[in-house]
């Protein structure tokens, strides 16, 4: 924990002494609208258990998962210090264990499960904007149908699970700038950089433990309508809140083609029109998957 503050305190002066806003902690203007299509596929193969070791899925099975999300999101500049956020989530799971046969048919043992899993709605709250920007967010997630547990309910016994089945509250302080970097042996050039954080605490209900998110991001410039980033994101379990644990750190790298209009970093009311590339993977956790992930998003602003 003690090191978790050091970074903390290093990159927030890092952020200070920079010179612009950083779009995760970055507000819309009023009565401007931003707009993202989420798509995300994965896979895996291997489970990283609570001890923190790593074995096969399904037990010796030769078994592999594959999700599949969308999720459409959408913010509204209220003010120019205020933006609401809502977004939904759909997820389609698949699981196979490829050595154990169903009798019946003669193939391998499937499953398929498929829903709408997550309804988030909040706000981000500008705090500050000189000498650097920083926003609080808070969001609520809604799990729509899911841990009733009541026998009759498809969520719920369906498998692969597509949802922990609790609803969560979740605050986040958010800071970030971009900056330049003199690029040696170059008379005026500079390289167009920026970098953000994130964390805070959210609150779990139905018996899953509350959890600590965690994101830090950068990236640069290279060409003026090309952006080329790399992300760590991930949530650490709060021992003692919950009996159902799980903590999951991914690492992402990818690239943002400026179609048209201002980047996605720097929230300025201009349109703009950007399609975003990702990939990512598990490096660190404990009771979730060891996954591989694809991700595209198409984001516009007007």
């Amino acid at each position: 924990m003690r090191r978790f503050a050091r970074l903390a305190v290093l990159l927030f002066l890092f952020l200070l002494i920079s010179e612009k806003a950083f779009a995760g902690a970055w507000t819309l203007p009023k009565y401007k609208v931003w707009g993202e299509y989420y798509m995300k596929s994965s896979y895996a193969k291997e489970y990283i258990f609570e001890d923190g070791s790593t074995g096969q899925l399904g037990s010796g099975t030769d078994a592999r998962s594959w999700d599949f999300v969308m999720e459409p999101k959408l913010e509204f500049g209220v003010t120019d210090w205020l933006t609401a956020m809502g977004s939904v989530e759909y997820k389609e799971g698949h699981y196979k264990q490829y050595g154990r046969p169903r009798a019946w048919s003669g193939g391998s043992f499937a499953r398929k499960n498929h829903g709408v899993s997550n309804v988030k709605f909040g706000g981000r709250w500008r705090l500050m904007e000189k000498p650097v920007v920083f926003s609080a967010q808070g969001r609520v997630f809604v799990y729509p149908g899911y841990g009733n547990n009541h026998g009759d309910d498809p969520a719920f016994t369906n498998q692969p699970s597509i949802g922990r089945g609790d609803d969560a509250f979740e605050l986040r302080a958010l800071i970030g700038k971009t900056f330049e970097v003199p690029i040696p042996f170059t008379a005026e050039f500079k390289l167009p950089c920026y970098v953000g954080a994130e964390t805070g605490y959210r609150w779990r209900t139905r018996h899953v433990c509350n959890d600590i998110p965690y994101f830090v991001e950068g990236g640069f410039w290279p060409v003026n309508w090309f952006l080329v980033k790399g992300e760590v994101d991930g949530y650490k379990c709060h021992a003692g809140t919950g009996s159902i644990k799980e903590n999951y750190g991914f690492v992402r790298l990818g690239g943002v083609w400026q179609v048209f209009g201002g980047d996605s970093v720097l929230r300025e009311g201009n349109k703009l029109f950007n399609i975003e590339g990702q990939y990512g993977m598990v490096l660190w956790g404990k009771n979730t998957t060891k996954s591989q992930e694809w991700t595209v998003k198409v984001v516009t602003q007007f």
